[in-house]
């Protein structure tokens, strides 16, 4: 891996695979400040957090190159870049990611999860040509018996995973689905290094979000936008939704049969 700028390069050998990928022209998650990310000030206590995640690009310019079994297949996309570091995944978490390639393009990425026991969290990025919408703790948090500005649903055996998260004057709602059959086991990091099948993930799901604003608190919402944020240029759903940990009832089930 090579990073000059905002372009990103990888090579990849692995047996009879050999791809060449090549990022360029970013999206930042902010405009004004091209380093910061959906942690926010949350980037100050970073050394002290068990786990830390940072979003380079949130649509990028990808061109690629495939070798497989001596067939090459070259192609361009868009690429969703970030990074984690930390000492571990948490217990539990669902991470997702979506863009439309459409006229009027979108995106959304959330991570979270179990931050302490009872206790989930989660940090949220949604971008659209009218909105910039960043949400984080402490509106994007809550217990099981007490979430003033969250609600939170996800069920791993269905592939859903609901979210509605407010401020005062901002909300979000947020519903993801991937069909069962289309998740697929991917290694983990955890204190004690990866961990195989210790998270699932799916490429194929459909993202729905609604946008909703207020001037005041005491007033009712009022819908800003809807729609899908997860096509690719021909109408197919690319949303990715991952659970892990003790989030997925996969996980649980290959633990077993460990």
């Amino acid at each position: 891996m090579e990073l000059d700028g905002g372009t990103i390069e990888y090579s990849v050998r692995l047996d009879e695979l050999d791809l060449a990928l090549r990022i360029t022209e970013p999206t930042f998650w902010s405009d004004d400040a091209p380093l910061a990310g959906p942690m926010g000030v949350l980037t100050l206590f970073s050394r002290f957090l068990p786990l830390n995640w940072h979003v380079f690009s949130t649509s990028s310019k990808a061109t690629y190159s495939l070798r497989h079994s001596g067939k090459t297949q070259c192609g361009t996309g868009i690429s969703h870049v970030e990074k984690n570091w930390g000492k571990s995944f948490p217990p539990g978490w669902i991470w997702s990611q979506s863009f439309a390639s459409t006229e009027h393009p979108k995106s959304l990425a959330l991570a979270g999860g179990v931050a302490l026991p009872g206790i989930e969290a989660y940090l949220v990025g949604y971008r659209s040509p009218s909105l910039h919408w960043d949400f984080g703790p402490p509106f994007a948090m809550g217990t099981t018996w007490f979430s003033p500005f969250m609600n939170v649903h996800h069920d791993s055996k269905a592939g859903t995973f609901r979210l509605a998260v407010q401020t005062f004057r901002r909300k979000l709602v947020i519903k993801v689905d991937a069909p069962v059959d289309s998740f697929i086991g991917l290694a983990a990091p955890l204190a004690g290094g990866h961990r195989p099948m210790f998270a699932f993930e799916s490429f194929a799901g459909t993202s729905w979000v609604e946008a909703w604003g207020r001037s005041y608190p005491w007033q009712d919402w009022t819908l800003l936008e809807e729609g899908p944020c997860g096509l690719t240029r021909d109408g197919n759903p690319c949303s990715a939704l991952e659970f892990g940990g003790a989030l997925s009832h996969l996980v649980s089930e290959h633990s077993k049969s460990d």
